[in-house]
């Protein structure tokens, strides 16, 4: 299961932060200016079982500054990626009022 999410990050730092664990003692923690992630699964198709990457999650920092990271969905039958939330904040912007954007739509990429 997932763990509570991080807040505790001083000013200054990088821009993201990434944890993964995997199965066993296998972790992985760093802090970014970017970020691109995706996570493979085994399918059957075509009569064969292949690895697929199902899943991505990319940060970025957009040219206004806005922080944005993107959650896409991958399925070979499909002839386009899918996203599913788009997650942005502004932290250089004193005047913004939202701490964290989140949009839901699905949208074809």
């Amino acid at each position: 299961m997932m763990g509570v999410p991080r807040f505790s990050w001083a000013k200054g730092e990088s821009q993201f932060h990434v944890a993964c664990k995997a199965s066993g003692e296998n972790q992985f923690c760093v802090g970014t200016e970017s970020i691109s992630v995706s996570v493979g699964q085994l399918i059957q198709r075509h009569g064969r079982t292949e690895m697929w990457d199902s899943v991505g999650v990319y940060a970025e920092e957009d040219r206004d500054g806005t922080l944005v990271v993107r959650v896409m969905v991958f399925n070979p039958e499909w002839e386009e990626a899918l996203q599913i939330a788009c997650v942005q904040s502004r932290p250089r912007d004193a005047g913004c009022l939202t701490a964290v954007g989140c949009n839901l739509d699905h949208i074809t990429i």
